[in-house]
């Protein structure tokens, strides 16, 4: 069988080797047909006693027919016929004993005249074909690079669509963060303006005290936003080590605010010696934030589940954290790991936040190799699952 299929092989590289000469530059397609000569002139020297038709002729005139076509005819004619007067000039003289070279000479010519205009026209038709290849590939990356051009149109209009979101996001965020300290601190301001000379000293004292309070509320939100900028753009390389997950989640939870956490009902479903590998620094500030969401906007009395999961000894270890809170829509869920994002529900209530919480968690995350992500039905009181995943130290 291997046999027949190296002979196939072998038969289609002859087959296209007069292809191939198509794509050789002109100076190699005119040697070729010059070598062609050589050979054909010598057939005819040699064999032209036994034939009396100059067949061997037939060689250069294909050969020149193929890569030239009807120029190439041209010439081969023109040579074949000094060719022929050359040696019917020696037969004259005696030098070729053959007196049968006029017959066979010209019906030799004719015949090679017959063979070339065949030869031409496949070439021609050869060229016909590999242009409209040509073209159906030309028309064919003109498709592609419009469905491209398409795709990249469609590409930026997403992004630019998700940037004006995550603007009109901040945008509703820093309103409604700065627009209850600015209204005590304008209403109590104005109060002291005109009617400041008329409020006794307690009065005018309690109205001064809203204003610092206010001032103070904005200066304060301000450095939130400012300090969270600069952990963004400035997050060190993570250090990870190995770190036994019980452990280290008892730890933070026992340094946790007493108050806030005993206002839920924790359980701690965690295996002995689940190693992970991780920065200590990062897992915890992840953790916190996680947590500071939880006091900020989960109902209290209610419960938190904290679950440890491996599928396999090799397989990256998942710290699953459950609450009992108001959920998250749908619509929202691909939004909250991005830059000054909130929910809209919370925009309205009194609720303070940066919206950078979520998205300073995602970044130490990928820092470490992991990634942390959410699972919400966004109905009430189901609450949320924010899953964390990272490597184990076995893959170490």
């Amino acid at each position: 069988m291997k046999y027949y299929a190296r002979i196939g092989i072998l038969l289609h590289r002859l087959r296209m080797i007069p292809l191939a000469w198509l794509n050789l530059p002109w100076r190699s397609q005119l040697l070729i047909a010059a070598l062609s000569y050589v050979v054909g002139i010598s057939g005819l020297w040699l064999l032209f006693p036994s034939t009396h038709n100059g067949v061997s002729m037939f060689l250069p005139i294909v050969i020149a027919c193929w890569l030239f076509r009807y120029r190439g005819l041209l010439a081969t004619m023109v040579l074949n016929g000094l060719t022929f007067q050359i040696t019917y000039i020696l037969l004259l003289r005696g030098l070729l004993p053959d007196q049968a070279f006029v017959v066979g000479g010209i019906v030799g010519f004719i015949t090679s005249l017959g063979l070339g205009v065949i030869v031409c026209w496949l070439r021609a038709a050869v060229d016909q074909v590999r242009m409209a290849r040509q073209q159906i590939l030309a028309a064919e990356q003109q498709r592609l690079l419009v469905q491209l051009q398409e795709q990249q149109i469609a590409l930026a209009y997403e992004q630019q669509r998700k940037i004006n979101a995550l603007k009109d996001q901040f945008l509703l965020n820093v309103s409604h963060e700065l627009r209850t300290p600015l209204t005590v601190l304008g209403g109590s301001l104005e109060i002291l303006n005109d009617f400041g000379e008329r409020l006794d000293p307690t009065t005018r004292a309690q109205y001064m005290k809203h204003a610092i309070e206010s001032q103070e509320d904005l200066a304060a939100l301000v450095d939130r936003v400012l300090d969270a900028t600069e952990i963004i753009s400035d997050i060190p390389n993570a250090k990870p080590e190995a770190i036994d997950v019980r452990h280290f989640l008892q730890e933070m939870l026992a340094h946790l605010k007493a108050h806030e956490i005993a206002a839920y009902t924790v359980h701690l479903q965690m295996p002995d010696q689940l190693m992970v590998w991780a920065d200590p620094q990062f897992l915890g500030q992840v953790l916190h934030n996680l947590f500071s969401n939880i006091f900020k906007y989960v109902p209290t009395r209610t419960e938190i589940h904290i679950e440890g999961v491996q599928a396999e000894p090799t397989a990256f270890i998942n710290i699953n954290i459950q609450d009992e809170g108001p959920g998250i829509p749908a619509d929202e869920i691909s939004l909250i790991f991005e830059k000054f994002v909130r929910l809209k529900r919370d925009m309205g209530g009194p609720t303070r936040g940066t919206g950078l919480g979520l998205y300073i968690c995602k970044q130490l995350m990928e820092a470490m190799g992991g990634r942390i992500w959410v699972e919400s039905s966004g109905q009430p009181g189901q609450g949320s699952r924010f899953c964390l995943s990272l490597p184990p130290v076995t893959s170490r």
